[in-house]
This record gives structure tokens, sequence and C-alpha cells, in this order.
């Protein structure tokens, strides 16, 4: 956000806001580093997957990455999530890692995508980290927690602290929320132990200045798989929408960048609908959906969104989500650096 964009006193009241938050969160800091508020260590290996940043740089495809190249490995994992959005309270298993047990609205949308894309692998959801790891370690016995949106998160102590950026956005116009889109003052990012960019590009930020430490960086993007057929959950291949008629619907941080994808696979878009970041859809949100959509187009989603809409599939509309994967550029790097920083390596 610019002041070119807002006007002076919209702007000088942001700035404002933005130093009054950013001195809340130094001082946060700063009293855990004074041992005044104590960081609480699991009896386990913890992964934390965060960003500095708010929106979309792909913490939950990262997040069920991760946990699948562990368990892959032979670990047991577990994801541990805040579960933003939730209607349940307290902590709450999403998924054994055998049967998926909570619907999106007690899950939240992120929580319960990773139970479905995760197989074998459990996710818990509990606004204390803390406790929910402990129940984690009584019920499951992992080898290994994998912290998602964890990056803030200091009062949890954690083994590998990696930071996702988004090569597009950076860390925005370098202002703290509401001026900018950084949580945290940017020399936060010194914490990281490794640093994963979503998309082409370099870290916009020199680390060494404060922590007088280099991470490693790894790129990655998004590699589209599939669509999945809402309703059939039959998978078919991306020559379904290519030269057709699509809607897009999405949910999410970046909108963007997920029609941007459907384009890249020739998918003519003649609606883009997009909706707050973890929408909860109704009735009358697939209404207007279907409204949009032509006798022979189609109406591709997210599976962050499919999630959600997938309650709706039973009615007589093309859905499908668009299916991805994590596709890391130097992925046996990145490997062997996971495995060097995570006690016991694999």
């Amino acid at each position: 956000m610019r002041s070119k964009d807002i006007g002076f006193f919209p702007h000088l009241l942001l700035y404002a806001l933005s130093v009054i938050y950013g001195l809340v969160v130094r001082l946060r800091f700063f009293l855990y580093k004074a041992g005044v508020f104590k960081t609480k260590k699991l009896p386990c290996p913890v992964i934390s997957v965060g960003n500095i940043t708010v929106g979309g740089t792909g913490k939950t495809p990262v997040a069920i990455f991760i946990a699948e190249l562990l368990s892959a490995k032979g670990k047991r994992v577990v994801i541990l999530s805040r579960g933003y959005g939730r209607r349940a309270k307290g902590i709450a298993v999403v998924s054994d890692g055998i049967n998926v047990l909570l619907d999106p609205g007690r899950a939240g949308d992120e929580p319960r995508l990773m139970a479905e894309r995760g197989k074998g692998i459990p996710v818990v959801v509990g606004a204390c980290r803390y406790k929910a790891g402990l129940f984690i370690v009584d019920k499951f016995a992992p080898d290994v927690i994998i912290l998602d949106d964890g990056f803030q998160h200091i009062a949890l102590e954690r083994n590998v602290n990696i930071l996702l950026i988004a090569s597009r956005d950076g860390l925005g116009n370098g202002y703290l929320i509401p001026r900018g889109v950084l949580r945290e003052p940017a020399e936060g990012a010194g914490r990281a132990d490794i640093v994963l960019i979503k998309g082409k590009g370099v870290i916009p930020y020199d680390m060494d200045a404060s922590q007088h430490k280099k991470p490693p960086v790894f790129n990655f993007t998004y590699k589209p798989q599939c669509l999945v057929d809402l309703k059939s959950g039959k998978k078919t291949p991306l020559e379904l929408i290519r030269g057709k008629d699509v809607v897009a619907v999405s949910g999410i941080a970046a909108p963007e960048s997920f029609a941007a994808t459907l384009k890249e696979l020739d998918a003519r878009i003649t609606k883009s609908l997009t909706y707050p970041d973890h929408h909860d859809y109704a009735e009358n949100d697939l209404r207007d959906i279907a409204a949009v959509c032509g006798p022979n187009g189609l109406i591709v989603t997210t599976e962050k969104d499919g999630v959600k809409l997938k309650r709706f599939a039973a009615k007589d509309i093309p859905l499908y989500t668009l299916a991805v994967s994590v596709s890391m550029d130097d992925a046996t790097g990145f490997e062997k650096t996971l495995a060097r920083l995570l006690p016991g390596g694999f």
C-alpha cells in the first residue's frame, strides 16, 4: 500500500498504526529474549514452516511436502496447526493418519487440506502449540512435529526454522502491517535456518546484517498435477481445460497467481471470482458461481477452496480443483540441508 494510492492523511494514520504495532512486536520479542516470557521445548524435534509477511507464500503445500518427505524416510510425522478460522475450540485431531475426523468448519480449511493430502500423517490443531505438542507426543509418539505457520510463534522452541518468501512480493514496501505486509521487522528474517523462495528470484533482504549468519536459500514453485472432479473425486488430466472457457474461483491471499496458473495451462478465463482468504462458502456463493459459468464452461478452484466447496459437489455443476505439488529447484540440496539440521538426521 502506498501513500499516493490512498492520500496523505490515510497514509499518516496507517504509518502511525504500523509504528504502534512495531513497538508491541519488538517489546514482545524483547521480553522473550530477556526471559520474562519463557520459550518452551517439546520432547521431540520441531520443524517450523512460516513467513514474515501476511499473504500467500505457500506454507500449506510446503508443510505437506516436508511431511511427505520425512514420512518417506521412515519418520513418524505429525503436523501441528493453529487452525485459523475454525469454529471448534481447544485441541482437536483433524486426522489420525488413517481417517479425516473433522470437517473444514471445525478444523480450518488449511488443516483439513493437509489432512486430506497427507496420507498416513496425523494433523492436530490447537491455539496453544505447546499444549497441543504435548498432546501429540502422548498420543502419536512422533519422531518430528511440523509446526505450520510458526515463524512468529516464538513461545515454542524449534530445531529447524524455515522461512518462506514470495519472490514476486518480497517483503512488500518494507512497512509493518497495516501500512505494509510485514508481520514483524525485516531483521526477524535472520532467525531462519532455511529460506525457501516461492518463484524465481533472490532473497530480498541481507540477513547477515543483524544475525551474522547466511542461511541456505532454495527456490520452489507450484507444479500443476491434475484436475480433480469434486463430485466424483476422479483425477483428470490438465488437458481438460486447455482451450476451454473456465471460471476461476479462489478465496486465497494471492488470487491473481491462481488465475495466472490457469492461463499458463491455456485455459480461457471468462471470469475470475475472488473471495476473502479463508472464505466460508454458502449456497448463495455457489449460485453466483454457477450463474457465470456458460453451458460448456468449467469451474476450477484451488485445493484449499475445494475442501469447503466439496459439500456442494452433489449439485449438477462442473466443479474441479487444480491439484498442485511443490517442485524444489534443488531438491537434493534441500534434503541434505534439512537432514543436517534435524536432530538425528534421516
